[in-house]
């Protein structure tokens, strides 16, 4: 299925990965407290101070030793919700990757971020990437591949999340990453990639292998990925009957759903997420 963003239609062996330990939550709660004044000048989509949601930064542990961060939203609510893991393509002191996580709680699942960055040091700026390389370059596709796991491993643990799989929100890397995961692994039960790209994999025919639904989210005007790539993608999938979803945005530039960045669009931005999350409810609340 590929519609623009009115809804028209717009013609266009799993590998096996290290296992860590369990994770200890820390500073577990809401955060935020903004005054009333402050939440009315608030971009539309934030939601980090709504009541019905907990969040908080998380550590993972191997061998009773920490070893990297994550952040993780939950309903304040009783009972079990699928979990879903929120793959960033930036830092995720990046405030939207933490609503992000927030939002899923809203609506129903547990979100969870791992930071997939975390070689980088923990004062480092959000805005900051000259010198990340440095620090990054020994952390290639196959070690954030790793994190994943531990991230979906500890959703296992947890015991207000659904032991039926998760699903996967990634945004640009963090998007190409998640279809990778899910090339890679049958718990992946949905994804939802906002403009991934088509990045190099050491296998060409990795995506052939991905099975979840795939929903992607393209802006027409991306000036760091090219929008055709999401038809691409697009394509890959359908030539193997695995469901999908292109949503293009005219005149958006990348990042569109960040409110912390010029390129925001927040009609954009609420649309793609009503749809995001009408993808996952479907997929992963099925029996």
């Amino acid at each position: 299925m590929c519609t623009n963003d009115h809804g028209e239609g717009c013609g266009l062996g799993r590998r096996d990965f290290l296992k860590a330990g369990a994770a200890s939550v820390a500073g577990f709660g809401v955060l935020g407290a903004a005054g009333q004044g402050e939440l009315d000048k608030q971009p539309p989509t934030r939601v980090l101070d709504d009541p019905r949601v907990e969040h908080g930064k998380i550590m993972f542990k191997h061998a009773g030793k920490e070893t990297f961060d994550g952040y993780l939203a939950r309903p304040k609510a009783t009972g079990t919700f699928p979990g879903v893991l929120v793959i960033p393509g930036n830092l995720i002191t990046e405030e939207y990757i933490p609503n992000t996580c927030a939002a899923l709680a809203l609506a129903g699942f547990v979100g969870l971020a791992p930071n997939i960055f975390h070689p980088l040091p923990t004062n480092w700026p959000v805005t900051r990437f000259e010198g990340r390389s440095e620090y990054i370059k020994d952390h290639n596709d196959y070690d954030i591949l790793e994190d994943i796991q531990v991230a979906a491993d500890y959703l296992k643990t947890l015991p207000y999340v659904r032991g039926q799989g998760f699903g996967m929100v990634g945004f640009c890397y963090g998007g190409w990453i998640s279809l990778q995961m899910a090339a890679r692994s049958r718990e992946v039960r949905a994804v939802v990639a906002y403009h991934p790209g088509i990045g190099t994999v050491p296998d060409p025919h990795l995506l052939n292998q991905v099975r979840a639904p795939v929903q992607l989210h393209q802006g027409t005007a991306d000036q760091s990925v090219d929008p055709k790539s999401a038809m691409k993608l697009r394509d890959i999938f359908k030539a193997h009957k695995v469901p999908v979803e292109l949503f293009m945005y005219k005149g958006a530039d990348h990042g569109f759903a960040s409110y912390e960045r010029d390129t925001y669009r927040p009609d954009y931005a609420k649309l793609a997420w009503s749809r995001a999350t009408k993808f996952l409810s479907k997929y992963l609340n099925e029996k």
